[in-house]
Order: C-alpha cells, then structure tokens, then sequence
C-alpha cells in the first residue's frame, strides 16, 4: 500500500537536511559500487601497527555456527541454515530470505567464542579457511558484488572480528595477506560510505569499524581513519548519548550495542594513540550505570522499543567486559529513583519501570514504538508484566503488531496507535509526553506523567498515574478527558509462565509459586475487562504466547489497574476531579495533585 500525502509529510517533515541529502547521495554511489569494491579488492594491503586482541567482546548467544556428521548448522536470528564443510556462502546467503538475517550471515560474529569463554566453535585453520572461502565469493577483483556483505553498518561490524581474529589466531601463508588486502579494502570502503543519512546507532557502528581498523593497521592513511573516528565520535556522543546516560534512540538493546561499541573504540584508540579521549571514560561510566539502573531483577533489559533479550550480550557480560561491578537489583528497602525518562520501583525481587519519555529522536524513528506511557515489571524475580519485544524487521504483520500501541502495557483510544508507525522503520504522526513528575508520600512511591498523542481524536491529554506502595499494592490509572466520546483500551501483557485461575468478574489471580497475585480492574464511570491472549517476542523471530487483560471503557473516564498479593490490602483509588485523586491503603491515605492549585 502506498503512503498518503499526509503520511508523507508527517513522515519526511522531521528529517533533517542533511539526512535526506545523504540518502539521495548513497542512492547515486549505490550504481557505482560494484565497480569501487572490484577496485578496492584489487589494491594490496596495509601493514599492521599491532593485535587488537581485546575488542569485540562478549558476544551475543543470537548467532552460532555448529559442526555436525553432515556439516555446518548456521543460527541466525533462531532459524538454522545448513551447509556443506565448505561452507558455500553464496548458497547460504541464497536460503536466508530476511535482510537482516543475511546481515547476521556477514557479519561473521558466530566466528568468535560465545558466552565470554575461550572457545572457538572450530578450529582457527578452519575459521580461516572459511574466511578465504568468503573473500573467493565476495572480495575479490573478479567476485559478484552483493550489497548485504558490502553495506557499510556489515562491513563495520565484521572488521572488528576479523581483527580479533588476527591478533589472536593469526592466519599463515598466502591466505594472511589475502585477509589484509580484503580488511584494507573493507575499511577504505567503510571510510567512504558513513551512514550519515541513517546516523544513530548505525553510525557508531561505523566509528567503531573505521576506529579499530585505523588501529591495526600502520600508516598514514589508518591515521587519518583514527583522526575521522575521534572527531565525529565526539559529536555523536554529544548528541546521541543523553544526560541520563542513554542513548537516545530509547532502545534498552542498542543501548547495550553502542555502549560495547564505545568500549571498543576506547581500546583502538588507547592502542593506537596510548591514550583515548578523556570524555570517553565519563561517557562510557554514565551510560553503564544507566543500564544498571533500568534492569529487571532478572538482570536483563525491559523490551522497550526495538528490543529483544538474544541479539546483545546480556548485561551481566557487559559489566564484565567493562571490569565494573554488577549492581544490586533487589534492595531490602523499597526504593524508587528517576533515570532521565524513566521511574524504577524497587523491593527485594518486586520492581516497576514507568517509560515517561519520547518515542524516540524525531528525525530517527526506526527503533519507536507507538509506546507512550509504557511500563513494564516483575514480581519476586519473575517477569509479570511486559512489553512485546521483536518478531522481525520485515514489512509483516508481526512487525506492524510489535510496533503498535496494543502491544504494549499502556492506554489505547479508538484502536488507533499513539504514532503513526507504517513500513518497517517509518513513522509519520506522533505524540509527545509532558514532564513527568515522581516523588514519595510516606509508604507511597508515585509518579505520573501526560502526552498529547490522541489530540487528533479529540482528546488533547492522556494522564497516567503509577502507584507503588510498600509492602502493599500497585495502581496504574489512566484520565482521559475530551469533548467527544471514545473507546478506552488499557492492556497488561503477562507472560505464559504465569497461570491465571479463576477469573472472576471483578479480578484475576496469578500464580507462579511461590507468588500469588490477583489483579482487579476498575474506573471511575464504568467499564468492562477480558482475558485473552497476545502475541510474545522476548528472542527475535520466537513467537511466544502471553496472557492479555483489557480494560475498556469510554470518554471521559479514568481506568484503574491494581496489583497486589493475594493476601495483601487492597488500595482504594477516590477520583475527586481531573486534578487530583485520593488514594487510601490500610491507615494511610494520600491525596495526589496534578496541577498546581491557586
């Protein structure tokens, strides 16, 4: 289906100058790149300033290449690809029909040890052995050009194996400078294809490639690839790495990607130069700490975004990698802190994190959700409530479902997402949160924010107010407030480990031992609620199941979620007017303002 004037113009309106210009001018080099890369491929390569032998690690679990009776079993993206011992990669590359699994294929990291072990899935003559076959098939004066093995975000993040490789497991022979003339050209190519016009993570990607090849090879020309890294990495990071520590694109998982990208260009640029730049540390430090602070008590990441639990390191091996300690997730105390955009509740293994931010970056949507106002959270360890996670990156059903607002644990009006998300990275209208505001009364921790997202439909503002209080239950309302009348949709996505028993009709119990839990929707005007199922991607291309909750109602309502043990008092929720709720739990009792009185 083709794109509307409108889509079109809500879509292209927040680009900026520069992105569209880079993209028209990669579109115009795109012609001429078969014959650049055979030019490339026929140079001799440069010399080698010394082993890198510290970078690209850990690696994720996502990829993996196996050895078996009948040959080779490649996993990528949790699909299995099978070939001859020789490893026939344009075969392969032919059996994988998603982009980025074909991606995943070249970036050749299932080469390297998994789970930040020792071990090679192969011998290292053989490695280079299949290595040489590659450079036969695709780095060679006389091989066909493929745009897959040559696109500049692959060929940044296969550079970085190779290297390691070399500084580790050298090659012999003829086959060692084979390797170095396809490295120089793949970095010669890099240097001239900067996806300036996707920028983001992308981009970083591309700096840490250019960096760590400038800082293996000798000469003046690797020098000018490290003084190209250096400057532009300082920018990036400025723009790209907010206050808080996170990196903008608001993607728990490129999060973690570009903070272990920035570790490796640390190490180049300290190997190169004997020291790496001194904002570099802070940066990194700040951005690990983040990290530490928005995990569940599981230890791994909230599915924010385009986020999924396999394709990084887990934040345990990221810590390690960083020679940092792992925080403590479960504090005997409740506790609850703001981290930029973001609220955490935390008590022993219960834990609650309010998204209160943007989307993300206007000019840089491809990671978005239509999420405002998400939350996600556990319960004694265990997930209980979370966000979809990725299915793909393809122009599907799947992917048009993880990107929409019913996939995720916030309020939906007239079944239409907050943002306009359309094709697989697009997205056109879009809403914005107000500020958020979080603070402690007592045993209640709470914090509440707005976004403007349904102001099309009539309904200028959306309210969430989040609850948490100790040793006691959770609340979650939603006020929407417009001069028309529309449907209220407010979703938990639970998953499958739990059991829900016996739904009544004024509450659900969930039970996964030792936790009890019952969940009770409410509102101020009447609603409805129902039990169903959802769709679940916790590993990119597993489809899971998880257990649905909608609460329904209609305009003007406020929708009340509320969690708690089974034998645990219940909090009740008064709702006064549009400015302020009353909240009573046991002898305690808050009132709670959104607006500030005369």
């Amino acid at each position: 289906m083709q794109p509307t004037i409108s889509r079109l113009y809500h879509t292209l309106r927040y680009y900026r100058p520069l992105q569209i210009f880079y993209r028209l001018l990669a579109r115009a080099r795109g012609h001429r790149a078969p014959g650049l890369v055979r030019r490339l491929c026929g140079q001799r390569g440069l010399e080698v300033r010394g082993p890198l032998d510290g970078i690209a690690e850990p690696v994720a679990e996502g990829s993996r290449l196996v050895l078996n009776d009948r040959g080779i079993t490649l996993r990528l993206l949790n699909r299995e690809y099978h070939t001859s011992f020789h490893l026939d990669w344009r075969v392969i590359e032919r059996q994988i029909v998603p982009r980025l699994g074909r991606f995943h294929l070249h970036y050749h990291e299932f080469f390297l040890p998994k789970c930040g072990g020792d071990v090679l899935p192969a011998a290292p003559h053989q490695i280079w052995n299949w290595i040489g076959n590659w450079i036969e098939s695709y780095s060679l004066p006389s091989s066909a050009y493929s745009p897959d093995a040559w696109h500049p975000y692959v060929v940044s993040r296969r550079i970085p194996v190779w290297i390691k490789l070399f500084s580790v497991y050298p090659p012999e022979g003829l086959l060692a400078q084979r390797v170095l003339d396809s490295l120089t050209a793949q970095a010669r190519w890099l240097r001239k294809n900067l996806e300036f016009d996707v920028r983001g993570n992308h981009l970083i990607q591309n700096l840490r490639g250019l960096a760590v090849a400038g800082a293996f090879f000798a000469g003046s020309e690797p020098a000018e690839w490290l003084r190209t890294a250096t400057k532009l990495l300082f920018r990036e990071c400025r723009e790209q790495i907010l206050s808080s520590g996170e990196h903008f694109e608001r993607s728990p998982m490129y999060h973690v990607d570009v903070l272990l990208a920035l570790a490796d260009m640390r190490d180049a640029f300290q190997a190169a130069l004997g020291k790496a730049p001194d904002y570099l540390d802070a940066v990194i430090a700040k951005m690990a700490e983040f990290l530490g602070k928005v995990l569940h008590p599981d230890g791994q990441i909230p599915l924010f975004g385009d986020s999924t639990l396999d394709l990084t390191p887990s934040p345990r091996q990221v810590f390690a990698r960083l020679r940092m300690d792992f925080p403590n997730l479960e504090p005997e105390r409740a506790v609850s802190y703001q981290v930029g955009d973001y609220w955490v509740y935390r008590e022993g293994g219960n834990f609650l994190i309010f998204d209160a931010g943007p989307v993300g970056p206007d000019h840089l949507p491809a990671h978005a959700h239509a999420d405002l106002l998400t939350f996600e959270a556990s319960w004694g360890g265990k997930r209980l409530v979370a966000d979809a996670g990725v299915y793909d990156y393809e122009d599907s059903p799947e992917r048009a479902y993880c990107r929409g607002t019913r996939a995720h644990n916030t309020l939906e009006i007239n079944g239409q997402n907050q943002c306009d998300v359309w094709s697989r990275f697009r997205m056109g209208r879009r809403g914005w949160p107000g500020g958020m505001h979080c603070d402690r009364a007592g045993p209640f921790h709470y914090a509440w924010c707005t976004h403007n997202a349904y102001r099309h439909l009539g309904c200028p503002e959306v309210r969430r107010l989040i609850i948490c209080i100790e040793k006691g239950p959770w609340l979650i309302a939603d006020w929407v407030m417009g001069q028309s009348q529309a449907s209220l949709a407010s979703r938990l996505h639970i998953p499958s480990e739990w059991n829900i028993c016996s739904p009544s009709e004024n509450a659900a119990m969930l039970e996964l031992p030792p936790a009890r839990l019952i969940i009770e929707p409410g509102s101020a005007l009447g609603h409805t609620w129902k039990h169903g199922t959802a769709n679940y991607f916790p590993q990119f291309g597993v489809k899971e199941s998880a257990h649905e909750l909608v609460l329904e109602g209609t305009t003007p309502n406020v929708l009340i979620w509320q969690i708690r043990s089974h034998d645990g008092e219940s909090a009740g929720c008064v709702v006064s007017d549009r400015a302020a709720s009353i909240v009573h739990c046991g002898h305690e009792c808050t009132v709670f303002f959104f607006e500030e009185r005369n």
